[in-house]
């Protein structure tokens, strides 16, 4: 048996991309603690599909990123999920970040993020006249936007129709004999072939549990959401990246922060955020929203004037689940197959939601060897 540990987004793709590429497998189970699936970081985020400019060159967030954005798009069709593909604008807000801002063209070149051109204030002004002057801008137009709580459930109706695929939860891991290939859950012991870890902001437990050996761990980043009620702004605008603005180029932590941003859900609602607020390591269920309104007007104020403050209402809050080894973040993605029976995913944060499709041909690839 193939054991899957997380039913997120990551998982639920994993355990299907598995299925499909070793169709004689007896069984693929997949479980996860959680009562319902997207109850973490795969329902907590802004559901944004991203192109794959803001991650370095090279790294597994920027090829998965840039394979996953089309993937993403033919699995909402196929899967009937609502999602705009809607564009993006990124906007330097001052002459000063223009730099930056040519780093986006430059960089997603190089990564070969599609559907990149820049454009001019003008352009952004006809297309969001309720917005300020901007000093310059890109349009990221393979960008879009997704109901993630329908995919989640699309996806498992998807899986649960395949013959030899089952998911459980809720069902907590509570141990794993790594020598006689037994995980213990809520559930009773079941023996696995292969377990693959994409437990989110656990898999840093489930990597101890089956005996690794590297100085792993998940610390937790909460990003915060509001709501601005009567904001007018239609459309999707993001600031340049952080970590392309000088001095926080070599910062890891930033690798996945594309700054507080203004977008509209697939209801419509205009949402400003996330944070990234630094938790400590045991705070992985923290999502309290404890940044005030005034600074989400702050924030929202950079791109169009703020008329009513009080129109602004707390959302909710995620947590990415950033991977540190030996107390240094690695700022990419970390996936590794370790010895013949344990394949574990870790530090699966920001843009996961857009590259799980790839990931999971990744994994699959991985898992067949």
């Amino acid at each position: 048996m193939i054991f899957i540990i997380g039913g997120g987004v990551i998982g639920l793709h994993v355990a299907i991309a598995v299925a499909e590429d070793m169709p004689g497998h007896p069984d693929i189970v997949v479980c996860d603690q959680a009562p319902f699936l997207g109850d973490h970081t795969s329902g907590r985020n802004s559901q944004v599909i991203h192109a794959g400019f803001a991650y370095p060159i090279g790294s597994l967030k920027a090829r998965l990123c840039v394979e996953g954005n089309p993937l993403s798009y033919e699995w909402l069709l196929r899967l009937g999920v609502t999602h705009h593909r809607c564009g993006k604008w990124v906007v330097a807000f001052h002459d000063e970040e223009l730099p930056a801002l040519a780093k986006v063209l430059e960089i997603g070149e190089a990564c070969g993020a599609a559907g990149l051109r820049e454009v001019s204030a003008a352009d952004v002004a006809a297309a969001e006249p309720a917005c300020h002057r901007f000093a310059g801008a890109v349009f990221s137009g393979t960008s879009g936007m997704m109901d993630a709580a329908g995919y989640l459930r699309a996806l498992e109706r998807y899986l649960t129709a395949q013959e030899n695929c089952h998911l459980l939860y809720p069902c907590a891991v509570t141990a794993i004999d790594p020598v006689r290939h037994v995980v213990e859950t809520t559930r009773g012991a079941m023996e696995y072939s292969l377990l693959i870890n994409c437990a989110g902001l656990w898999a840093d437990d489930i990597y101890a549990m089956t005996g690794g050996t590297r100085r792993l761990r998940i610390k937790p980043f909460k990003g915060e959401y509001y709501i601005w009620k009567d904001g007018r702004v239609a459309s999707m605008i993001y600031p340049v990246p952080r970590r392309y603005l000088p001095g926080r180029e070599h910062d890891k932590r930033l690798v996945s922060s594309m700054g507080v941003h203004l977008h509209r859900d697939t209801g419509g609602q205009l949402f400003v955020g996330p944070t990234q607020i630094e938790l400590d390591w045991d705070q992985k269920t923290d999502y309290a929203v404890t940044t005030p309104r005034e600074a989400f007007v702050e924030q929202a104020s950079h791109y169009a004037p703020v008329m009513h403050p009080a129109s602004f209402e707390m959302a909710y809050a995620g947590n990415r689940p950033k991977i540190y080894e030996d107390g240094k973040p690695l700022g990419d993605f970390l996936v590794f197959r370790e010895g013949d029976c344990h394949l574990h995913l870790l530090g699966i944060d920001s843009p996961g939601l857009t590259a799980a499709p790839a990931m999971a041909r990744y994994v699959a690839q991985l898992a067949r060897g």
